[in-house]
């Protein structure tokens, strides 16, 4: 093993590790903005039915 090995193994660590460093955040959003959009799928959901069972208010009576 030469110098030059060594070099070539310490540049593929380093890009292997700032390939993972890069992918990882990258990941870790795309699972933040499935949750996000799965919570607030659910909430508007939620907001649809409790709509849908509220009784609706009876208009006031009219003075004579």
């Amino acid at each position: 093993m030469t110098v030059s090995d060594v070099g070539r193994e310490g540049v593929r660590l380093v890009s292997r590790l700032a390939g993972v460093a890069i992918s990882v955040p990258v990941v870790a959003g795309f699972v933040l903005l499935g949750t996000a959009v799965l919570v607030g799928r659910s909430l508007l959901d939620v907001g649809r039915k409790l709509l849908e069972t509220k009784p609706r208010a009876r208009e006031p009576l009219k003075a004579a």
